[in-house]
């Protein structure tokens, strides 16, 4: 029976090794061998964060659900996330919850003013979330992915407008030498030259150097490329000094990201990283994994900031 039973456990280890070197290298031939796979990759994460969890937790912050924010003071901020902008005249793509009706975002913007909304920069929501200031009960950080002219075009003049401070995470190899006459029907990317005279208004930091884009990482699927924390380190420091962005504040291309990255970002020197996770960010969250509030052209931002709990899932649309 003893003898049976090892056959048995023997045949058993065989078949799963097998399934497994299946698992890893045709990834997509069956459902069971993608879960192997992406269970193996999970696993692999782990002790990745298992090796490295003391320079991943270096902080010395109470917990967020511990924090009791001071009378009159915010307990959450609500970093909203934008993308482009766009009349809806000219907005050829209504589904796409990357582009934002300018006129939606006209009245966003005109009710966080005549509510008494103030926008903080992202120095200031570093201090914040370090338990190191308060910040007012209705405070918001604006924030836009990837660079567009349109934010300069039609975002611009209305934040300026409403006296706004925003954050635009810019693609640094797409930054223009020279500023090319806007067309409301092509997408464009901003010039160094509006970058320096909208500095009144935004704040430009890091959505990776030429990183933008999707690659085969593993188990079949497609990852933003930063997931790769080698490339990611030395592209990085590409954009850094040749695209002029010197910044400790970060947002993972399609929000895309795993310990590996957190702990290349930390080593990279960056403080800050922005997710499309929803939710608030709270004083004692864990910096480099902090969540947004994803905002569409049929958002109701009332409803939205006045949310009590984290939304479930993550935002509909990959930055």
């Amino acid at each position: 029976m003893k003898k049976h039973w090892k056959k048995y456990a023997l045949a058993l280890m065989a078949v799963l090794l097998v399934v497994y070197v299946l698992g890893v290298n045709f990834p997509k031939s069956s459902i069971l061998a993608h879960k192997i796979c992406s269970s193996w990759v999970a696993a692999q994460n782990e002790v990745f964060y298992y090796e490295h969890r003391d320079a991943l937790n270096q902080r010395n912050v109470a917990l967020a659900a511990d924090y009791v924010a001071p009378e009159g003071t915010a307990d959450k901020i609500p970093v909203l996330m934008y993308h482009y902008i766009t009349p809806k005249k000219d907005n050829t793509e209504p589904t796409n919850n990357s582009i934002v009706n300018l006129e939606s975002f006209e009245a966003d913007m005109k009710y966080l003013h005549d509510n008494g909304y103030h926008t903080a920069t992202l120095q200031q929501l570093e201090q914040y979330v370090d338990e190191e200031i308060s910040l007012p009960d209705k405070t918001v950080v604006i924030s836009f992915d990837d660079g567009y002219q349109n934010n300069i075009i039609y975002a611009y003049p209305i934040l300026k407008k409403y006296g706004f401070h925003a954050t635009l995470f810019v693609i640094g190899s797409r930054i223009q030498d020279k500023t090319t006459a806007f067309d409301p029907h092509k997408t464009s990317y901003v010039s160094k030259e509006e970058m320096e005279a909208s500095k009144d208004v935004f704040e430009y930091n890091s959505h990776t150097y030429n990183l933008h884009y999707k690659t085969l990482l593993h188990c079949g699927d497609d990852y933003a490329a930063g997931m790769n924390e080698a490339s990611f380190i030395a592209d990085d420091k590409i954009m850094r000094s040749e695209a002029g962005i010197n910044t400790p504040y970060f947002a993972y291309p399609f929000g895309d990201f795993r310990m590996q990255m957190v702990y290349a970002l930390k080593e990279s020197g960056y403080r800050m990283a922005f997710t499309v996770h929803q939710g608030f960010v709270r004083p004692g969250d864990d910096p480099l994994t902090l969540k947004r509030l994803t905002v569409v052209s049929n958002t109701n931002i009332d409803e939205l900031l006045h949310m009590n709990h984290d939304p479930d899932g993550t935002s509909p649309v990959a930055p």
